[in-house]
């Protein structure tokens, strides 16, 4: 009786162990290789988590297998549908770079869709989740919701779930929240909780995969662009969506220089690069690839190392594949090196190369002095890429409440020299209020060529504890943000982010939607400043003058005046008489002191 009840109980120890463990899960690892025409070499690590939709849920157990539990708890407990959130240092070069797989703004940028819940409001939910998101990812996102940098965008930022729209109903524009802060930095303190977050990290661990590079990269932050983001949405688990599940996606963008001392030569290894190589793959990760993306093989001879596992045509872009679930790749260190130079007999005309960026964003402050100014946003279409139908842009600007815009002088022209203005087909507008509410401005623009977008603004006097701890500095505003459509015959010579997963092993694999999202530069305006050094000078100048007439009054205040006893008047005669005893003494002391000296000079030099 004893071994049957023995019997069962391992029996269903071991199918809770199973269910417990059950890998439904998906984690893929990639990463994006790609050199640019300028010298520098763009790298993009991907690590992709699908997992169940159930882990969600509030009013069941939940287990965890490879999805994050601190992401999970933070995203149920607020009631969030899906968020991005970007940490970046620096800015992405269009015209010199061509087009990121994903962009982002210079410093932090967060937005996120909530559920209705009518227990709790979004405003609250909001602050909660930004609050915990800059906790686990050791960035200042508490500022996100002050009444500078939140809104709520009527046509940006619409979900990226891939749900139908009959799943998904919540598409009301009070659900969403966007915010960015020009200012936030990137730095280890963010990169060491991001690594957490992957499932093959552990301390001492040899088989962490791709996240492996970046445990000691010694020009990780020496790049001249660096950005760190996290996605969450819902996708579709068949083509009848039937079922849905969850897509976490973490990436690392970095832009290294990897200019040689000799001319038009490039070379980098991994270990120039991370500091090491990939000593094992994750064994929890079902993909893990290296993509080498060749668009500047036409005009510069590659030379790689080790051998790729295969190829394939990206358009007209050849990519080469490194598959590290490869049976000769598996247990056996992976290091790249990579070296490349520029074929002198091969010319190319900038303005005919058919890899230069088919939208290029430029933007500029207007205006001098300190009480008004304008903003001047320059959209460029490629000349080379001009399209008979026109394109459809979604202009998006989130300006802080002390730079008031003026609507009205809003002027939208081409670039030609005609200055033909251009009406909008939307506008969405809402105006600021002084320390509550940024300006929002949306505009939906169909245009075929390059177009100039022109408003001004006044400049708002702050209260003396409104400013900065260094207000000379300035004010940033942040980043324009253009999305828009690529044509057809356009976006297949990018590598670009499928709507449909964020793995970049199926958006290669099928067509691009050609959906793409760019950022304008931040601009750095002058408030009009107080000089912070005056209380400073009065303070200083007022403690002296304190001091100066403290001094002398409490001398009055607590000193006893008192006649003392009058002196004998000494005639004039015993001071002479006085003086001259004095140096008849100082001058006697003065002869010994001499004689005295002379006899112990003589017997030193004697006895030398």
């Amino acid at each position: 009786m004893y071994s049957t009840k023995l019997i069962y109980c391992i029996f269903f120890i071991l199918l809770s162990i199973y269910y417990c463990s059950s890998t439904d899960d998906i984690y893929k690892e990639e990463l994006y290789i790609r050199p640019l025409s300028t010298g520098h070499t763009y790298f993009n690590l991907l690590f992709t988590t699908v997992a169940s939709p159930n882990i969600l849920k509030s009013n069941i157990v939940h287990h965890y297998h490879l999805f994050p539990k601190s992401i999970a708890d933070t995203v149920r407990s607020n009631g969030v549908s899906e968020f991005h959130v970007s940490l970046t240092q620096g800015l992405w070069r269009y015209d010199h770079w061509g087009m990121p797989i994903v962009g982002a703004p210079p410093g932090a940028e967060v937005w996120a869709w909530f559920n209705p819940n009518e227990q709790q409001d979004v405003t609250s939910r909001w602050t909660s989740f930004a609050h915990e998101l800059g906790g686990l990812l050791c960035a200042s996102l508490n500022f996100v919701d002050s009444n500078v940098s939140t809104s709520s965008p009527h046509y940006s930022f619409r979900p990226q779930s891939t749900l139908p729209i009959s799943k998904n109903l919540h598409q009301d524009n009070s659900l969403v929240r966007y915010a960015v802060l020009p200012r936030e930095i990137v730095c280890t303190e963010n990169l060491t909780p991001w690594k957490k977050l992957l499932p093959c990290v552990a301390g001492g661990s040899n088989h962490k995969g791709l996240v492996g590079l970046l445990d000691n990269a010694p020009k990780l932050y020496h790049s001249t662009y660096h950005s760190l983001r996290m996605d969450l949405r819902q996708i579709c688990a068949n083509i009848e969506c039937t079922s849905t599940q969850l897509e976490f996606s973490m990436a690392l963008a970095i832009v290294v220089d990897t200019t040689s001392s000799k001319s038009d030569h490039n070379e980098w290894t991994f270990r120039s690069i991370f500091g090491s190589n990939i000593a094992q793959i994750c064994p929890l990760s079902s993909l893990t690839n290296v993509y080498v993306d060749l668009q500047l093989s036409q005009t510069n001879s590659f030379n790689l190392s080790p051998e790729p596992d295969y190829s394939i045509e990206q358009g007209t872009t050849p990519i080469i594949i490194y598959d590290l679930h490869n049976e000769k790749r598996k247990n056996t260190t992976f290091s790249l090196s990579c070296n490349y130079n520029k074929q002198k007999s091969v010319t190319i005309d900038n303005q005919n190369n058919k890899f230069s960026p088919p939208i290029v964003v430029h933007r500029y402050a207007t205006g001098y002095g300190v009480r008004d100014g304008g903003i001047k946003t320059i959209i460029k279409l490629n000349e080379e890429q001009k399209q008979e139908d026109e394109i459809t842009l979604l202009y998006f600007e989130q300006i802080p409440w002390y730079f008031r815009v003026f609507l009205h002088t809003l002027k939208i022209t081409t670039l030609d020299n005609n200055r033909t203005e251009i009406k909008p087909d939307h506008i969405s507008y809402i105006p600021g209020k002084d320390r509550e509410r940024p300006y929002q401005l949306e505009l939906v623009i169909k245009t075929k060529q390059s177009i100039l977008i022109n408003f001004e603004f006044e400049m708002a006097f702050l209260k003396w504890n409104e400013f900065p701890p260094d207000p000379n500095h300035g004010f940033y505003i942040p980043s324009a943000i253009i999305s828009t459509i690529l044509p057809s015959n356009i976006k297949s010579n990018y590598i670009l982010r499928s709507l449909n997963s964020f793995s970049l092993n199926q958006s290669l694999s099928s067509l691009s939607d050609g959906f793409v999202r760019l950022y304008s530069e931040t601009l750095l305006v002058n408030l009009p400043t107080p000089d912070f050094s005056m209380p400073f000078n009065v303070i200083c100048l007022g403690c002296t003058a304190v001091a100066l007439a403290f001094g002398g009054l409490h001398n009055l205040t607590t000193k006893d005046f008192a006649f003392g006893e009058k002196r004998p008047k000494i005639p004039f005669r015993q001071r002479l008489q006085d003086l001259r005893f004095r140096v008849m003494a100082a001058r006697h002391a003065l002869a010994q002191r001499i004689f005295r000296t002379r006899p112990q000079e003589q017997q030193r030099e004697h006895a030398e």
